[in-house]
């Protein structure tokens, strides 16, 4: 069956209109509620370089400390609007690693290739930023047993045929055939590390979940106390240094890619109702 059927396609222009809605109703709980969060990866540097999205771009990043992150699924959850929603690992079978997806109902993500949809509308990350230091003994493998272990998730999750070729799609493909850990177990293993190793009062953030890997670790003060951005017509948290934080993450943040990797992440999406309703 077409999931495709009496949809209207939303085009990026459109997306980020949506997205933008979605990050003010996330700032004003978070404002409330006096709950600090800072715009991550490619929204900070979207914020920095465009004063908003990046053209191509297609989500929002967000990160809260992890003392904070435990109590805002809940208030998320009771407090926004009703056409948008919180997804958590565990609570049906959207989101499946360890951090927050705030999404719009009203839309569809659709996987065109495949004609199947994950049931996911347009949505933004929200991860927990959590602490330790860099120095204390073990740390570093630990941090790095953690991201492997995640690298293994991902391989369990991910279908092997929409892996295109090389080694990947083949380790993918014995993993989902030989592993004895459902990936459910593993995501739960992965948070009790995470939730042993952090520190409070430490000299460091991590964003485990980020895709930038060991890079997301850095110093706290890089994000020091939230700093007003402005961000298309509304304003939102980011990091105190942003030189620093984009930097570490991209090197020369401001030069522009090549034009063949202004791509966005998403293939396509549409309204579930074709008025747009």
């Amino acid at each position: 069956m077409n999931v495709l059927i009496n949809m209207r396609p939303v085009d990026i222009h459109e997306c980020h209109r949506i997205l933008l809605e979605m990050a003010q109703a996330f700032d004003r709980i978070c404002r409330k509620h006096r709950i600090p969060y800072y715009m991550l990866g490619g929204t900070m540097l979207g914020a920095v370089r465009h004063q908003g999205f990046i053209p191509w771009d297609d989500d929002m990043d967000f990160g809260v400390p992890r003392a904070d992150f435990s109590r805002l699924a809940d208030i998320l959850s009771e407090e926004l609007p009703a056409h948008m929603r919180i997804l958590t690992f565990g609570k049906g079978n959207l989101v499946f690693s360890n951090f927050m997806k705030m999404d719009n109902t009203r839309t569809l993500i659709v996987d065109s290739s495949h004609d199947k949809t994950s049931g996911l509308g347009i949505n933004i990350d929200i991860f927990p930023l959590d602490d330790g230091r860099k120095t204390r003994p073990g740390t570093r493998l630990l941090v790095s047993c953690v991201l492997f272990l995640l690298q293994i998730k991902d391989y369990l999750y991910f279908d092997p045929d929409q892996i295109r070729k090389g080694i990947k799609k083949w380790i993918a493909k014995l993993l989902r055939r030989f592993c004895p850990v459902r990936i459910d177990q593993l995501l739960k293993y992965i948070e009790r590390c995470i939730c042993k190793y952090s520190v409070h009062d430490s000299a460091f953030y991590i964003n485990f979940y980020g895709v930038w890997r060991l890079r997301e670790m850095m110093p706290k003060h890089y994000f020091g106390t939230p700093k007003e951005y402005p961000f298309e017509q509304i304003r939102l948290w980011g990091v105190t240094h942003p030189d620093a934080y984009l930097s570490r993450l991209y090197g020369n943040y401001m030069q522009l890619p090549p034009e063949d990797k202004r791509a966005v992440h998403i293939m396509e999406m549409y309204y579930r109702d074709p008025d747009g309703t």
